[in-house]
């Protein structure tokens, strides 16, 4: 079971949210594909990339997850080895606000024949701005 955002710490407790899952076949991905939408106003602490199945088929793929305006301001393509089916996990310090949508991009030279990763989320609700 993937656990879903629910109050996002609104006590000042860290927690954990499951984003969604990302495949080589989703529309959109190869220019830049919502994940999710930021629940309430926070501050992501880290994320986590596990790439259940290797993305094959195409060469030099990066995968990135990051906001409308910086793609891969979250996850760059050094932090993934997408050929690779792993876990792979980045300490943040980053604002979001309530609305904000973690884009998901996915590249490489030729078609993609397989891939799919889920993104977990850890996030500290804002105190000040959630009361």
């Amino acid at each position: 079971m993937k656990v879903k955002a629910n109050d996002l710490g609104l006590c000042g407790i860290e927690q954990l949210f499951f984003a969604g899952t990302s495949k080589y076949s989703d529309t959109g991905i190869d220019e830049g594909l919502a994940v999710c939408e930021i629940p309430h106003d926070c501050i992501i602490t880290r994320m986590v990339a596990k790439v259940t199945t290797a993305f094959a088929g195409a060469t030099s793929p990066a995968l990135v997850y990051g906001t409308a305006d910086d793609d891969d301001a979250y996850l760059a393509a050094a932090d993934i080895t997408e050929g690779t089916a792993g876990t792979y996990t980045k300490q943040l310090f980053e604002e979001a606000k309530q609305g904000d949508k973690i884009m998901v991009k996915l590249t490489g030279t030729g078609t993609f024949t397989a891939g799919a990763c889920d993104l977990y989320v850890f996030a500290v609700g804002i105190p000040e701005v959630n009361g």
